[in-house]
């Protein structure tokens, strides 16, 4: 007796625009189209990687939002966007972020923030800045030339002492590469620049605490930070298609086949997936030189720890971040999703995002040794005291979490870009368009590739 052949069965669908993920920027470009399309989410809800995971649900549950996501809204359309998605529903913080450096901890940004340090640095960070700004008092040479890369550049706005004591370390502990093989426009917009008044009251101890772009934030009053986009989705006109992913896409015949069995034609597509993902998804469609590019297009994976923590802890346990730039600590950041919202975490705990860059090497094959280092390491910087119980710490991680603004960055990502294009193909949003941005500029990136789609730019 012959067995059985299973056969999907084959839908044929067809969409003005088809978009490929429920992230942010999905999400965005489908309530801005407002109709006919089709958006597909692997997942079984919506977010991506701004999703909210409950840990540790045998001591209570632990709200989890995957490292740090919180909204910092600056543009018109999202300050009324969100509120109107969650009437009430968000909360307003300032920012309580520190650096730990020398065994203290001082308010970030650095830059503007070195009193209560060691003199000696304080004076470093002083003497860098000035020879920096005003190299002439200092018969220096004025610079000619731009920067050659991002080292050069902090250094030409920060001074030496600044990039030597938090710049550079903390970077290239980020990024697991040098700064030398960095643009030197690298994430202009994400680094404060103090005036050089800022720079003394800093080192006076009258703090600047509340430069950069993420002085305030906002998060949800309940339900983590997937309120948001669970609010996006279910406002939206045609539902999420979940539990569906894309498995290859039809450039000349614009279709898409899904993983349910369905091949849906598009007149637009909009990918919010890896972008470098998606390429290998369209595999021998690709020419040369796109396969080419596509190479140059690096990036760094985060791996992190959600740890639960029973006990009181000390005043350090209370920030909503912290920085450590110092390389005998493992971690980068710290953060603590209680500190922020005290109700992610049960009555008498407390809970943490430890992130790591890539580079940890052999560690991931030993994960018990690793998460003794991590507890050492916190213990050490004093984020959990001896009486503190871990109750519980759950390894994670974020690939292509930060993406490689190394010389051929530029080229090598216009060029895909513009040949996706050519193919009524958008892609866009930090993973798709394989960029640097928060939640905004995410939802702002939905919008547009709305607008561009609907002939509205």
């Amino acid at each position: 007796m012959r067995a059985e052949c299973h056969v999907p069965q084959i839908t044929l669908e067809t969409h003005s625009t088809i978009i490929i993920g429920a992230g942010l920027t999905g999400l965005s470009c489908a309530y801005h189209i407002g109709h006919d399309y089709l958006i597909v989410e692997k997942e079984d809800e919506p977010g991506g990687v701004v999703r909210t995971h409950i840990r540790g649900k045998e001591f209570g549950g632990f709200a989890c939002d995957g490292t740090g996501h919180w909204l910092h809204l600056r543009s018109k359309e999202m300050k009324e966007l969100i509120p109107a998605l969650l009437p009430g529903g968000l909360v307003e913080y300032e920012r309580k972020a520190v650096i730990h450096l020398a065994e203290c901890f001082t308010p970030y940004p650095f830059q503007a923030n070195t009193y209560g340090l060691p003199r000696e640095i304080v004076l470093d960070c002083m003497l860098g800045l000035m020879k920096a700004r005003h190299p002439e008092d200092f018969g220096l040479p004025l610079p000619v030339n731009e920067p050659r890369n991002f080292r050069e550049g902090v250094e030409r706005l920060f001074g030496e002492g600044i990039c030597r004591h938090f710049m550079v370390p903390y970077n290239e502990k980020l990024l697991g590469v040098k700064l030398e093989e960095i643009s030197a426009t690298y994430a202009t917009r994400f680094i404060p620049r103090p005036s050089l008044e800022d720079v003394i009251k800093g080192a006076l101890g009258f703090s600047r605490e509340a430069l950069g772009y993420n002085a305030k934030f906002v998060y949800p009053r309940e339900g983590g930070i997937s309120a948001v986009p669970k609010a996006l989705a279910a406002s939206l006109k045609s539902p999420v298609q979940y539990g569906v992913s894309a498995t290859a896409v039809d450039l000349k015949k614009k279709t898409v086949t899904l993983s349910d069995g369905t091949i849906a034609t598009y007149r637009h597509l909009l990918n919010t997936m890896p972008l470098v993902s998606f390429l290998r998804m369209l595999g021998e469609q690709l020419p040369k030189e796109i396969r080419d590019a596509a190479e140059k297009l690096r990036a760094t994976t985060v791996w992190y720890f959600d740890i639960g923590v029973r006990g009181k802890g000390a005043a350090e346990s209370n920030h909503h971040w912290i920085y450590f730039p110092e390389p005998e600590f493992i971690f980068y950041r710290v953060g603590s999703y209680s500190a922020v919202h005290s109700d992610s975490s049960p009555a008498g705990c407390r809970s943490y995002y430890v992130e790591m860059s890539g580079g940890l090497g052999d560690f991931l094959e030993r994960p018990e040794e690793l998460k003794a280092r991590v507890i050492e390491d916190l213990r050490k910087s004093r984020v959990l005291d001896d009486k503190d119980e871990v109750l519980f710490m759950e390894l994670c991680s974020i690939p292509h979490a930060y993406v490689i603004f190394d010389e051929h960055y530029e080229a090598a990502r216009q060029t895909v870009v513009d040949w996706l294009d050519s193919h009524n193909i958008l892609t866009q949003g930090r993973w798709g368009g394989w960029n640097y941005g928060g939640m905004e500029d995410a939802l702002l990136e939905g919008r547009a590739a709305a607008q561009k789609i609907s002939g509205n730019p």
